[in-house]
């Protein structure tokens, strides 16, 4: 009588695991030095030097293949491009743009789009925020005419800024009429909405409307959400909770050797707490202001509150760059917690 082994799965051989880690390491470094040399060929092409030599070269007439220009002519330019957008990031924060929504439901009048450009802890700029804005008309008197009054129409900013109240302060409307999230109005309550038939009746309940004013306090929550997750992240370097590839490392990783942190991740996406835990068991967490300073801090262990660890974190200015430095000055003496 002989049994069967189809249903036994065949183990995995060694030495293909072993192949097929060395293959995708080595695609992962492939990519790393083709992203390397495209960086040094756009530093080094936008140097004075080369763009002198360029500009003292004739345009040829007729392109040849022995024309060194013609070889490098589409990495200089894009060269060229690339360096003319990173001084627009620097140099302007926030710019306005007209647009045209191709969607066949969308408006027909034209739509005013403002870019919002934020610059991350590494130096490279984050991905671009959109605000679309839509202009609609209104006549507050009979005697001055008409004016225009804005609307967010769509936008790209994460949902916990609320795009909705910043709009209210900045740009608010007859009727008490407001934009919600998703860019769609919220009427208020029956005695703040406008009468059509006397709109003259209703123009001395709104406020001017202040566009600087928006983007500006836009852009500052964009920023200062950037410079929490940055700050967050910079503290996970500091313990070693981040890998090579910038991934994060497993929970069971060895804990910090000076402060026993084994554990810090901001508690949601706005990053405005931030959780940490020790080896002994205790668990903390400390809230961020726009500005990287820690407001106040809880620690629990199995005695109760850690007095101690958490005037540490919010002590000394409370710079969130430095809450570890504090941590290894002010809490690891070996005296007893209280």
């Amino acid at each position: 009588m002989t049994t069967s082994t189809s249903r036994v799965p065949a183990s995995p051989d060694p030495e293909e695991e072993e192949l097929d880690t060395e293959i995708a390491s080595i695609r992962a470094e492939i990519q790393n030095l083709q992203k390397h040399k495209r960086i040094l060929a756009s530093s080094l092409l936008t140097t004075d030097p080369i763009q002198k030599l360029l500009r003292k070269q004739p345009k040829p007439t007729t392109a040849t293949p022995t024309d060194p220009l013609t070889t490098i002519s589409p990495l200089v330019h894009a060269a060229g491009a690339h360096a003319t957008s990173n001084h627009h990031r620097i140099a302007f924060g926030a710019t306005a743009f007209p647009f045209k929504d191709p969607s066949p439901t969308a408006p027909t009048t034209p739509l005013l789009g403002v870019r919002i450009e934020v610059c991350a802890r590494n130096g490279r700029f984050a991905k671009p925020y959109y605000i679309l804005l839509q202009s609609e008309r209104r006549v507050p008197s009979p005697s001055s005419g008409s004016t225009k009054m804005l609307r967010v129409y769509r936008h790209t900013v994460p949902g916990f800024i609320s795009i909705a109240k910043l709009e209210s302060v900045y740009l608010p409307r007859p009727g008490g009429t407001r934009a919600n999230g998703d860019g769609n109005t919220e009427g208020g309550s029956s005695a703040d909405e406008a009468d059509p038939a006397k709109p003259w009746k209703n123009s001395s309940r709104v406020r001017k409307q202040d566009l600087r004013g928006f983007v500006r306090e836009l852009r500052r929550e964009l920023v200062a959400w950037n410079m929490r997750v940055d700050a967050v992240e910079f503290l996970r370097e500091k313990l070693g909770l981040v890998g090579e590839g910038g991934g994060s490392l497993p929970f069971d990783v060895s804990p910090d050797r000076d402060t026993g942190i084994v554990f810090l991740a901001g508690v949601s996406l706005e990053t405005r707490y931030v959780r940490v835990e020790w080896v002994d068991g205790r668990v903390g967490r400390f809230k961020l202001s726009n500005n990287g300073v820690v407001e106040r801090a809880v620690v629990i262990g199995d005695e109760g509150r850690d007095k101690k660890i958490e005037d540490a974190i919010t002590g000394g200015g409370g710079r969130v760059e430095t809450v570890l430095d504090r941590l290894r000055v002010d809490v690891l003496s070996g005296s007893p917690r209280a």
